[in-house]
């Protein structure tokens, strides 16, 4: 995968570039996965860290994907 991981947001108060898209996607899908009732009791938090991860970095690749289609 290419390092297309522009930040989700230009800058804050807080770093100079800001969250990355990276890590906006995978705090998305962690609060998705997070609101599922008893999600905790069978992942440890690792385990969600990871599949977070998982879905962002999927979510890129698609992302790079459609960026070289013929619309």
């Amino acid at each position: 995968m290419s390092n297309n991981n522009e930040p989700a947001f230009p800058s804050d108060r807080f770093s100079e570039t800001g969250m990355t898209l990276r890590d906006y996607f995978a705090a998305q899908a962690m609060a998705a996965m997070l609101s599922i009732e008893n999600v905790h009791l069978n992942n440890t938090e690792t385990e969600i860290a990871t599949w977070a991860y998982q879905q962002a970095d999927a979510m890129m690749e698609v992302r790079q994907q459609k960026k070289h289609e013929v619309v």
